[in-house]
């Protein structure tokens, strides 16, 4: 693939979606008119982040790749609870009212387990904080030679 990938956006609009889905199962929605669309949702969102964590493995010079990685991990756990929700949730929108679909949340629910764990393996070590001086002893004393 040769074109720019931004991940940055990319990975924003889908959590957006699934914060979206996670909004909708708390309301009380005709399940007739958005169950299946919802369904829907999540497998998209689940194929587009297979699609965004593969391109990002492959893309070994991007900057600010680690970030990426933990943006990505971030969703990836957002998404595994919408998918929780939808698993365990009691109201309208639920795989308890449409216990045929239980099977396939669950199959996606541990998709997302196992590219939290590539993510996890992937991604560097956390950058620790530098402990650079703001300004240095030889303008500190510049400041202070009057006190």
């Amino acid at each position: 693939m040769n074109k720019r990938i931004n991940f940055e956006d990319n990975i924003f609009i889908l959590n957006a979606r699934t914060r979206m889905i996670r909004d909708l199962l708390l309301l009380d929605t005709d399940p007739e008119l958005f169950f299946e669309k919802t369904i829907d949702d999540i497998n998209f969102i689940d194929n587009t982040l297979e699609i965004i964590l593969k391109n990002l493995i492959e893309n070994e010079r991007l900057l600010d790749r680690n970030e990426s990685f933990d943006s990505i991990f971030d969703l990836e756990w957002e998404f595994s609870q919408a998918l929780s929700d939808l698993f365990n949730n009691e109201g309208n929108i639920s795989a308890l009212q449409f216990p045929v679909h239980r099977e396939k949340i669950q199959v996606l629910r541990n998709r997302s387990l196992e590219r939290r764990k590539v993510i996890d393996e992937k991604r560097g070590p956390a950058e620790a904080p530098t402990m650079e001086n703001a300004v240095s002893s030889d303008e500190l004393n510049e400041l202070l030679k009057d006190f």
